[in-house]
């Protein structure tokens, strides 16, 4: 007998041209506000909105997919620690001897990442951040609008499905090592 596993898929959303001038706008003011170094704007599968600062675009992309692995994992560590409860992550803050990161969670789509010198409080980048996220919410909200096909999608599996498809991809890898 196979149990059934249920996998989310992360939502995704399109930005209009206008709606991406409102988000550059909103990214200035918050590196005005904050004297951040950088900015990354990124979704939770990964793909880089936006970035305002020092960061080369392809080091920027690199670090979007990463960003998004970090937060699944620490939503997952959330969830653990909750024993299954529905708690969401709201943000998180890291720091090393010289700068400081603070993310923080826009409508389980976007991921917005300050990185920051350490001289700047961490108390003053979460004010401004939170004020940044309510601008961005309701440019995803205005996106998810106009944008009615990107709704949460649930896939479901029995154990024996997903057996098979991973089967299935190993065969495929393999054969081309012959």
């Amino acid at each position: 007998m196979s149990s059934l596993t249920a996998f989310s898929i992360p939502r995704s959303v399109a930005f209009s041209m206008e709606q991406m001038e409102k988000i550059k706008e909103c990214l200035d003011e918050l590196a005005g506000n904050t004297g951040a170094w950088s900015i990354l704007l990124t979704d939770t599968t990964g793909q880089l909105i936006d970035v305002h600062g020092g960061i080369d675009k392809k080091i920027a992309d690199a670090l979007a997919v990463l960003i998004a692995g970090s937060y699944a994992a620490s939503a997952e560590f959330i969830k653990i620690l909750d024993k299954g409860k529905d708690a969401h992550l709201s943000n998180l803050s890291l720091e090393t001897t010289d700068y400081s990161i603070f993310s923080i969670i826009v409508d389980e789509v976007l991921i917005l990442n300050v990185a920051f010198e350490n001289e700047v409080k961490v108390g003053i980048v979460r004010v401004f951040a939170t004020e940044a996220r309510h601008s961005l919410l309701e440019i995803v909200r205005e996106a998810l609008l106009t944008n009615s096909d990107a709704k949460d999608v649930n896939l479901r599996f029995t154990d024996s499905d997903l057996n098979q498809f991973l089967n299935d991809e190993l065969e495929k890898l393999t054969e081309f090592e012959m």
